[in-house]
């Protein structure tokens, strides 16, 4: 079945004209495009999504990707033209929140989350991709779906959490206002980054105290032998 729908594919790339020669990836992702394409009660501009995040104040670039860099103004207008806007309002740079009407973090708030974050908040770790949102203070215990009780994990550090191995207490929306503890109750630091080589400076050809040389031709190197 999969075959006959390729074969159909490159069939119809090139009774359009698109590919003189498509190969089955041109037809994959034709098929692809025709499925979005076809999407019941979605409009065209919601076949591709691309999250742009909108500044309403003056300080500095004004619009950027989720967890990418920032856009210049004629490609913000350009997506503007025919994207969908989806307000999220802030008191203090602080994302409004739900409370305890529901425990599934809203979307605009799951962005909201991410783009605070940016990566895994335990330190040393810094994954941004397939990040999970999780309750501080858990849901079922009372805590409530707001910012200051959100954060973004990798899936490795929320399963330590869950398993009793990793312990996260604090306010989110204060960047140094998450503690994080081992099994132990001993607080995790972040391990920081080696610091950049400098610039190496030439400080000319070394010459052996007694004048000799190595020439390249009386250095013989062995294939190694398997182990026996």
């Amino acid at each position: 079945l999969v075959e006959r729908a390729l074969d159909a594919a490159r069939r119809a790339l090139v009774d359009e004209g698109q590919v003189e020669r498509p190969t089955w990836a041109d037809a994959l992702l034709a098929m692809a495009d025709r499925s979005l394409g076809a999407a019941a009660g979605r409009a065209h501009s919601d076949r591709h999504l691309v999250v742009v995040h909108l500044r309403g104040d003056e300080r500095g670039p004004n619009a950027h990707l989720h967890g990418g860099p920032p856009l210049p103004d004629a490609l913000r207008r350009l997506l503007g033209c025919d994207g969908r806007v989806r307000p999220l309002v802030e008191v203090a740079g602080v994302a409004l929140s739900v409370g305890r009407t529901q425990r599934i973090v809203p979307e605009r708030t799951r962005m909201a989350i991410e783009e605070r974050d940016g990566s895994c908040r335990v330190p040393g770790c810094e994954r941004t991709r397939w990040l999970q949102v999780h309750h501080i203070t858990h849901w079922e215990d009372g805590g409530a779906t707001d910012t200051a009780n959100l954060l973004v994990l990798c899936g490795r550090h929320h399963r330590l959490h869950h398993l009793g191995w990793l312990g996260i207490a604090g306010n989110a929306d204060d960047p140094d206002g998450v503690a994080f503890t081992d099994s132990k109750g001993r607080q995790l630091t972040g391990c920081g980054r080696p610091a950049p080589p400098g610039d190496l400076t030439f400080t000319g050809n070394w010459s052996h105290p007694s004048g000799e040389r190595l020439d390249p031709r009386w250095v013989h190197f062995r294939e190694p032998q398997p182990a026996a």
